[in-house]
Formats: C-alpha cells, sequence, structure tokens
C-alpha cells in the first residue's frame, strides 16, 4: 500500500511540475506597475483522475485443467490519469474575428489491476502509458483528433514480464448542428482483451448541455440527463478490458514449455449500469456508478507471435457469468482557461477530449468542464451566470 501511495504522490508531483512550466495555464502582464492582469493560454484545464473499478468474485469452470487450477477469478482496478495542455494556437482572420484553433495536450496513466485467482497466488499486474494528443478545429464544423500512447505493462514483482506497446487513435468529428454530430475514425486498441485494429464509428443527438444520446463504437453508449446545476445522471454499456503481461510462476500448464515462464493476461467485461456526476465546483466533480457486467472473458495467450499486428491467439480462455460492479472516482481540474461558453464546436472538442481516455482504459472523467446551460435564463441569478461566464475568462 506504502508503494502505491509513493507512486500517487510522484505522479502528482510530476503533473504539478509540468503545469508550473506552463505558467499554470497563464500568460502575465503587469498593467500601469500596479496591476496583474492573467491571461489564459488554454481552453482544456489541466486535470487529474482517479478511478477505482471492482467486480465479484465467481466460480471458473470445472471441466478446463487451467480453470480447475485457478478455480475463482475476482478483480478490482485502481485507475490514476491526467491531461495537461501544453499548445495552444488561435488563428484569426484579417479582421481578427477567430476562425479555428489547434491544441497539443500531454496525456498519461497508470493502471494497476488486483487480479485474484484463489487456486494461484495473487498478481498485480501494471500498465503505465504517457501520451500525447492533436486535435485541430476548424471553426466551423469539422474537428481532427490524433492520438499516440505508448504504455508498458507488467507483472509487479516481474522485470522479465515488461512489455511495450502503442494504442492510437485518429478520428474525424464532424458537428453538423447543435443537436447531431458523428465520428469516424480507426483506433488500434487493447481494450478488448487482445490487440485489435478497429473501426471508430459515433454518432450522437442531442446537446452536449442537455439531454443527449451517444453511440460511439468501440467505446460505449450512453443516456445523458442533466438534473439542475450540480448533478448529471447516465445510462450506459461499455467494454472494460486490457491485454497484460502476467507471470507464470505458478506453472500453468499453457501451450508448448518455452511460453510457460511468461504470458499475456487479456480480458473484457460488458458493463451496463447508471451513473451519477456531482458537480460542486468547476475545479472538482465527482462521479459514482454500478450495475451488471455481462460477456465477460479472460484468455491467457503465448508471448510469441507471427508479427505485430495480428490477434494473438489463445492457449486458454473462459466466459464467465455475470456479477454487478462498482466504480467510483474523482477529478480536479486547475488552470485558469479561455471562454468558451455557449461555443457548441468547443463543446464537441471537449467531449472528444474527455471520452479518449488516456492509456486505452475507457475511464471516462465525465464533462465537468462543460457547463449545462439553465432552462430559464432570466430566473438565474447573478452568480449563476458568473459561474458560466467566468470573469476571468475575458479579456
Amino acid at each position: 500500500m506504502n508503494k502505491r501511495l509513493l507512486l500517487i504522490f510522484i505522479t502528482i508531483g510530476f503533473v504539478t511540475s509540468v503545469t508550473k512550466l506552463s505558467a499554470f495555464n497563464s500568460d502575465t502582464t503587469t498593467v500601469a506597475k500596479t496591476k496583474i492582469v492573467t491571461v489564459p493560454k488554454h481552453y482544456f484545464s489541466n486535470s487529474i483522475f482517479l478511478d477505482y473499478y471492482s467486480i465479484g468474485k465467481r466460480d471458473l469452470d470445472t471441466v478446463n485443467l487451467v480453470s480447475k487450477k485457478l478455480h475463482s477469478y475476482q478483480l478490482s482496478q485502481v485507475t490514476l490519469g491526467f491531461n495537461i495542455p501544453v499548445v495552444t494556437k488561435d488563428f484569426y482572420n484579417t479582421d481578427s474575428t477567430k476562425i479555428s484553433n489547434i491544441h497539443f495536450l500531454l496525456t498519461g496513466s497508470y493502471n494497476r489491476i488486483n487480479l485474484n485467482f484463489d487456486g494461484i497466488d495473487r498478481h498485480y499486474l501494471s500498465k503505465a502509458a504517457l501520451g500525447f494528443r492533436g486535435m485541430y478545429n476548424n471553426g466551423k464544423k469539422s474537428i481532427f483528433f490524433v492520438e499516440l500512447a505508448p504504455f508498458v505493462t507488467k507483472d509487479v514483482g516481474y522485470r522479465y514480464t515488461r512489455t511495450y506497446r502503442l494504442a492510437t487513435t485518429v478520428l474525424y468529428d464532424c458537428s453538423v448542428n447543435d443537436y447531431f454530430s458523428f465520428r469516424l475514425g480507426f483506433t488500434r486498441s487493447f481494450l478488448w482483451g487482445n490487440r485489435f485494429q478497429l473501426p471508430y464509428i459515433g454518432i450522437r443527438v442531442g446537446k452536449l448541455d442537455k439531454i443527449n444520446f451517444s453511440i460511439q463504437f468501440p467505446r460505449s453508449i450512453t443516456f445523458n440527463v442533466p438534473v439542475g446545476r450540480y448533478v448529471r445522471a447516465s445510462l450506459f454499456t461499455k467494454p472494460q478490458g486490457g491485454l497484460y503481461s502476467f507471470a507464470n510462476v505458478d506453472s500453468l500448464r499453457v501451450g508448448n514449455p518455452d511460453d510457460d515462464k511468461k504470458l499475456y493476461f487479456g480480458r473484457y467485461e460488458f458493463l451496463s449500469g447508471a451513473r451519477v456526476d456531482v458537480l460542486p465546483s468547476k475545479h472538482f466533480s465527482f462521479y459514482v456508478s454500478s450495475g451488471l457486467t455481462t460477456s465477460n472473458y479472460v484468455a491467457l495467450f503465448p508471448t510469441r507471435s507471427r508479427d505485430n499486428l495480428s490477434q494473438y491467439n489463445s492457449y486458454y480462455k473462459e466466459n464467465i457469468k455475470s456479477t454487478l460492479f462498482v466504480n467510483v472516482g474523482l477529478v480536479v481540474r486547475f488552470g485558469k482557461t479561455k471562454a468558451f461558453y455557449n461555443n457548441r464546436l468547443m463543446y464537441d472538442l471537449m467531449d472528444l477530449n474527455n471520452s479518449s481516455d488516456p492509456g486505452d482504459n475507457n475511464v471516462n472523467p465525465g464533462n465537468g468542464n462543460i457547463p449545462v446551460t439553465p432552462k430559464k435564463m432570466h430566473k438565474t441569478s447573478a452568480e449563476e451566470v458568473t459561474d458560466l461566464i467566468d470573469a476571468q475568462d475575458i479579456y
């Protein structure tokens, strides 16, 4: 446990150092030698999120030899991630009208799994990712998104299991109007318990700051409903999983003898449930979700493969019956940002950034940086309007 806390503190220290280099997202100018005017540099805030996920214990097949040795299966995981804007550039017309902008962000995550098979020793599998993403908004209807997310996985305590991989996503997002957008692209992902090259196809119906329905294959299906200013509810279904290195210290009889020392462990489960996000401040939010896992799947793969693109052929795989899951998380956002209130294309940009999590874990920190527009502005207090259009953002 002390090692986990030390790792978390080191990660937070690293994130803080990077943000200091960017002067907390702002340029500082002295006016009349007395008044300091702080001008935000970015539209994205610095953000850190912490996510915990757990599923119940289930017995495995009593016929398969590997299953009989593993006996039962249970899993919990903790994910710590960050998202830091590094470069933002606005482009203007000759009349100084802003028409487009480009964004470069540094992303990262650390994912640790507590893997519990009752018949063998417990394993702690980790995945650490440090990525880079770029986004271009043409100021009309189009957004272009690209991310490179190299990561390393290992079975903690066994250095020889260290394995390097690369997840990538390339997307085109078209915001047709306030109520409809679609996405097309490509993703190289390990989310489904193997390595896949998949098309990315998505549609959204409804405004992002109102009730909306979204299908984003292969990531999620969600129905989102804002409940007042501070609460957002959603119904969702999505995959949760990954491909990890596994030390075969328990001498599982899997495949050829040369493959016995190091294996790959793949798993996914399909989550269906409800989620509630609470946003007491623009700088902090937390969420709770629960429901049922279906299509639960685990597999063990050999470490040798014909090439770096094809899927692995499993020596052992099993479908496991459904169970309940619980998922909780918190998000901290800091740093001043440029105003984008009621800019629908910027809302799409924010949603695209939030729904594509660092490290290919499919952990969604939520759209806490998209303000919910009150239904009746004339009954809204001055304080509420100030929260929506932050005075510090206007310059």
